[in-house]
């Protein structure tokens, strides 16, 4: 099964890749591998709404009496070397894989499909979700909360048509939970703060050792992320569709060479 799981982005991935080579359309671009202005602002803004919705998490926890805060391990100096470098390789890893290459592939391949481009996010998150059941604390309820985020970060990809959202996403949500003391899918990181349950029957609310996005408030807390990129698409595209996620122009087929004229050619020589 996780072979399969492991082989999927890397079929789906090439597929794309054939059917935007044959179309003319640029491979790196139509993949969402561009770079532009715009890209720094979303790695920004994916942070920015991750942190927002983690902080929301938090509060909500300890206003239940699920979870007690207290001083985590983590510093500033060591911010880098023992959470932040290890978080943007997992997130470029992940969305490479689950974004660019899976559902770039799922999105060419149900294009005919009415409602398309919202059953390959929901069948990228289902696969996504399914990937994380081998992580520590995973539970069938885990990997419907870990699928949640792979509709986030699959409604991100394909309404910018773009990894830099979706990647400022992932690596927020991520970081937050690990400078907030919450286990990361399972694995437990040093942060800022530790928060420690607050009883052994709590596991509805804060996920048990999997993490937030196996309890109710994480869960929630993916929606409202849901909510602020839409917000964010339907700001930056005001002629978007949410039902067909189409919000950033389509990549433009590369344009033939004008053929030389015989002008041209006889001032070349």
């Amino acid at each position: 099964m996780s072979a399969l799981l492991g082989l999927l982005p890397f079929v789906f991935g090439a597929v794309a890749i054939v059917v935007y080579a044959r179309a003319k359309r640029p491979i790196a671009r139509s993949l969402g591998l561009n770079a532009s202005r715009w890209s720094p602002l979303e790695v920004v803004i994916g942070l920015a709404i991750t942190f927002v919705a983690i902080g929301l998490t938090l509060v909500a926890e300890l206003a239940l009496g699920a979870v007690r805060l207290e001083p985590g391990s983590l510093t500033w100096s060591s911010l880098w070397s023992d959470l932040l470098s290890h978080l943007i390789l997992a997130a470029a890893i992940e969305e490479l894989l689950y974004r660019v290459l899976l559902l770039s592939g799922l999105a060419v391949v149900l294009s005919p499909v009415r409602g398309g481009r919202w059953i390959a996010v929901l069948l990228s998150a289902a696969l996504f979700g399914a990937a994380h059941l081998g992580n520590p604390g995973a539970s069938w309820v885990a990997a419907v909360g870990t699928g949640l985020g792979g509709v986030m970060y699959g409604v991100a990809f394909l309404g910018t048509r773009s990894v830099w959202l979706p990647f400022g996403l992932h690596l927020g949500w991520n970081l937050a939970q690990g400078v907030f003391g919450f286990p990361i899918s399972g694995h437990v990181v040093p942060g800022m703060f530790a928060t420690v349950p607050a009883a052994d029957d709590v596991l509805v609310l804060t996920g048990g050792t999997y993490g937030p996005e196996a309890g109710i408030p994480g869960m929630l807390a993916r929606f409202v992320v849901i909510g602020l990129v839409v917000l964010y698409l339907s700001s930056r595209w005001p002629d978007g569709r949410f039902t067909t996620l189409r919000y950033a122009p389509e990549p433009r087929r590369r344009s033939r060479p004008r053929p030389s004229s015989a002008a041209d050619t006889e001032w070349r020589g």
